[in-house]
């Protein structure tokens, strides 16, 4: 009896096993399979303002635009990275710093010359690091195509509430000059080897082109999550990126380029009003001042007629006294001096 016992609690254990490897092999992991194309460099540009129509859209204001473009300048680097699929995704990579001090990141796309305003597809979190301010990350998100504007948005803490800001890339450059992990194009298109074999300067891009993003501030694609951002997918995987070299590889070999030539300084109309309304103000103070000006000239000038009319009458006087003084002088004395004399021998 118990060895029956015995062998059924073995048969148990057998079945249970079989039954976790059947599902285990019913459910594989999810893995981020490698796509092919080129990894730019690119500048990143950072403005407080919309950078084509020049409006603020942070509460702050055109008041607060050198805080707020500094503000800016501090929390974004200069550099980052786009990735270019040979099946036509663009993959922008910004790096933000002072992450101890911001929460609530949130990033719309457009590209340049629309109106509205879209939520990226996918987003995520593919490198952590840190510099003198703190904790930093490295942001990728799809983007429309090179010639896009990013807007941003987030949560300062030492302000005390959200800051909008914009982004766009510029100045492009054939592979990755940076330490940031080129997460969706990790395999080069073959037009991309093809030029590199030419040129023979493509060391650096072939190594982040081949799958070495050798970055100490991330890792790889398999492990993308959206960690504290609120916008897109909770992950980025290219495993559903299929590479197509036939349709689009030319993709690698185009030139990239924004339409932006300078970022727009902020819109101005409104100041523009009320400085208009402001010198229309102090042009009618202005002519009264005048007005003023004129009454209060005419009345200094009487003034001052007055005053040099009583200096003359003063010093007619004085001189009068002073001659009748001279004469009855003379007159009192006039025998003593002798004048009484000449008056007899005449």
């Amino acid at each position: 009896m118990k060895i029956r016992n015995l062998k059924h609690k073995i048969c148990s254990v057998f079945m249970t096993l079989a039954l976790a490897i059947t599902l285990m092999a019913g459910f594989p992991a999810v893995n981020a399979y490698a796509a092919s194309g080129s990894v730019y460099t690119c500048t990143v540009n950072r403005c407080y303002a919309h950078p084509v129509t020049g409006v603020i859209e942070d509460s702050g204001g055109e008041a607060s635009y050198a805080t707020g473009q500094g503000m800016v300048e501090g929390c974004v680097y200069s550099s980052g990275i786009l990735e270019v699929t040979d099946s036509g995704e663009y993959y922008l990579t910004i790096r933000m710093s002072l992450m101890d001090y911001t929460s609530g990141h949130t990033f719309q796309v457009q590209n340049v010359g629309d109106s509205g305003w879209s939520t990226p597809s996918e987003i995520g979190v593919t490198g952590n690091g840190s510099d003198s301010n703190g904790s930093t990350a490295d942001v990728c998100m799809r983007v429309p195509s090179e010639n896009c504007v990013v807007r941003g948005s987030m949560y300062v803490e030492p302000m005390g509430r959200d800051v909008v800001f914009y982004v766009y890339p510029s100045d492009y450059k054939s592979g990755n000059s940076t330490d940031m992990n080129a997460t969706m194009v990790t395999a080069a298109s073959d037009s991309t080897a093809a030029q590199s074999s030419t040129d023979g300067n493509s060391t650096e891009a072939a190594s982040s082109e081949s799958g070495s993003t050798s970055s100490s501030t991330g890792t790889g694609a398999s492990s993308l999550t959206s960690g504290s951002l609120s916008s897109g997918n909770s992950s980025l995987q290219s495993g559903s990126l299929e590479s197509n070299t036939d349709t689009n590889s030319d993709n690698s070999q185009k030139t990239l380029q924004s339409s932006i030539t300078e970022a727009a300084k902020p819109n101005s109309s409104t100041s523009d009003t009320e400085s208009s309304t402001l010198n229309s103000a102090e042009g009618l103070s202005l002519s009264t001042a005048g007005e003023s000006a004129s009454d209060e000239g005419s009345s200094n000038s009487g003034s001052h007629i007055f005053q040099v009319s009583l200096a003359v009458v003063i010093c007619g006087l004085i001189l009068i006294g002073a001659v009748t003084g001279i004469v009855y002088l003379f007159r009192r004395n006039w025998s003593r001096w002798g004048g009484a004399e000449d008056d007899d021998e005449e």
